[in-house]
């Protein structure tokens, strides 16, 4: 069974069209990116798949059952682009709290403190930790509980190169464990972690499918900006 699926799903607020008719299906485990540029829906789609928000029309199953359900939402882990985080608390109190909020317990919020390489930044206040560490804080509290989709936007905002090197390592064991979809600009980055692509642009679906298929769709090149250009329709360019 796939971690999640989309059906030909609609959304609108007010007179813009965020998405049209998006179909895609995300495996029990593995990497699979979502790509697109600024505006394709790539945020609007991964908060309807965290169940914050729902479509107009279509259907969006995380297993066999709608995101929205509290029981399934504990089976999510869940990282924003901006992620609101509590920056007057320490890294452990809340890893631990929002671990235990999502059924975990206190010691796999330490182990998830340890995984994301933050056990020396545990008793520190998230006030004075850099963007990228914060985001390292949101990933761990995203993971502890150890859900079975783990959903990412943009996580290696605010890394430098080498940190940002350990990451994708990091997300490539993730997904040996469970299903990850990342949400990226970054197209070395998809390169390098995703298994499987969906390309998005202007609230539709221009390519799916695995990585070598893609690929494979630009004469064997390489997954760049021409080529997710040459994708898009003319209007979009």
């Amino acid at each position: 069974m796939d971690a999640a699926s989309v059906t030909n799903v609609h959304k609108s607020f007010r007179k813009r069209v965020a998405l049209k008719g998006v179909s895609l299906r995300v495996p029990a485990s593995g990497v699979v990116g979502l790509l697109g540029p600024n505006g394709a829906g790539k945020s609007t789609l991964i908060r309807m798949l965290a169940g914050v928000l729902r479509p107009d029309s279509g259907s969006i199953l995380v297993g066999e059952l709608p995101p929205s359900r509290v029981e399934v939402r504990a089976r999510i882990g869940w990282l924003p682009e901006h992620n609101p985080l509590p920056l007057h608390r320490t890294v452990r109190d809340w890893v631990v709290e929002a671990c235990r909020s999502r059924g975990g317990s206190v010691k796999q919020g330490h182990a998830a403190l340890d995984r994301c390489d933050l056990a020396l930044y545990a008793e520190r206040e998230i006030r004075v930790l850099s963007k990228g560490w914060r985001q390292l804080v949101g990933l761990a509290a995203a993971v502890a509980h150890e859900p079975d989709l783990l959903i990412l936007d943009e996580p290696s905002t605010g890394m430098d190169p080498l940190r940002r090197r350990w990451f994708r390592a990091l997300l490539r064991e993730f997904g040996a464990e469970r299903s990850v979809l990342l949400s990226s600009h970054l197209l070395d980055e998809a390169e390098r972690v995703c298994d499987e692509v969906v390309l998005l642009s202007d609230g539709e679906v221009r390519a799916s499918g695995p990585l070598t298929h893609v690929l494979a769709l630009s004469g064997g090149g390489d997954l760049d900006e021409a080529f997710v250009e040459a994708l898009l329709p003319q209007g979009a360019k």
